[in-house]
């Protein structure tokens, strides 16, 4: 769990500091890493990915 929270901040952090320092390239990768991370944290939280259809 510690290791998808860390995933999540760094994503987060990468995010702010691209967009802050004008890399674009950078904030992308802190993107897809802070989606990356919610998606790990809901799915072990729950046992459902986030795109799962609920039929």
């Amino acid at each position: 769990m510690f290791s998808q929270l860390f995933v999540f901040i760094i994503g987060v952090l990468s995010l702010v500091l691209g967009l802050k320092e004008g890399d674009y390239l950078w904030a992308f990768c802190g993107l897809i890493m802070t989606l990356s991370g919610i998606n790990l944290i809901y799915n072990l939280k729950t046992g459902k990915n986030i795109w799962d259809k609920s039929n």
